[in-house]
């Protein structure tokens, strides 16, 4: 794992993954659904890029600065050498959106790189208050990656947007920059963040969701043992 440099060799015409969210904290679920989604693309590499927050939900349960600590960590113990973690969004004042994430990747790879953002499927319920979400593929392709078991009926706009933008084959990913929307069946370990803090603020076990040096952190620093309502992956 490395920490992302905004230099020229991030200029490349092989498709480049973002993989933003909360990460709060960061567990295996995580870790398998970027190893899909770069497999299934054939991603050179994967830029992690923790969020300092959301204007669409609540508070986390734990700081900006110990969730990238966890996030380093996580990275560390997969020693993937393509997995880099990114303080781009960390280093921005909020309000943080993801089109202006997109637009500063754009800037600093060019025109001409594929470029690919994945988020979770449970994010499409609130995707009509993005700020400019319907820009999204004028920047990136969207790639949406969806948990074992679980079925989610979308807000018609979602739906429409959905299908103007669907691409089946991930191949032809690679051959464009931006553009296209492609569904992601993710493996099957269902975990969901939300439901891990609440089985570590209830003491149960947790060993096969999260990595050792995560979990250390976590009951090092005490977190989340406090009952918690906001839900994020």
């Amino acid at each position: 794992m490395a920490t992302a440099k905004y230099a020229n060799k991030l200029i490349s015409h092989s498709i480049q993954l973002l993989f933003g969210g909360s990460f709060d904290p960061v567990h295996r679920g995580h870790v398998d659904t970027a190893r899909a989604a770069q497999a299934l693309l054939g991603a050179e590499t994967v830029h992690w890029l923790p969020t300092p927050g959301s204007p669409l939900k609540s508070s986390t349960g734990a700081t900006p600065s110990q969730r990238a600590d966890m996030l380093r960590l996580q990275l560390n113990a997969s020693a993937e050498p393509s997995w880099y973690f990114s303080d781009d969004e960390l280093s921005q004042a909020p309000p943080i959106y993801t089109i202006d994430t997109l637009r500063r990747w754009r800037q600093r790879i060019g025109s001409a790189t594929p470029l690919a953002f994945l988020i979770g499927a449970d994010s499409l319920h609130s995707l009509p208050r993005w700020r400019d979400w319907q820009n999204l593929t004028d920047l990136a392709h969207i790639v949406i990656a969806t948990r074992p078991g679980i079925t989610l009926d979308w807000p018609d706009t979602v739906k429409i947007w959905l299908k103007s933008h669907h691409q089946s084959d991930a191949k032809l990913l690679q051959s464009r920059p931006f553009g296209a929307v492609l569904r992601l069946d993710t493996p099957a370990r269902d975990i969901s963040s939300t439901e891990l803090r609440q089985r570590i603020g209830n003491n149960l076990p947790t060993d096969d969701w999260l990595a050792t040096p995560v979990r250390d952190y976590i009951a090092n620093h005490g977190l989340y043992r406090a009952t918690e309502t906001p839900a994020s992956s």
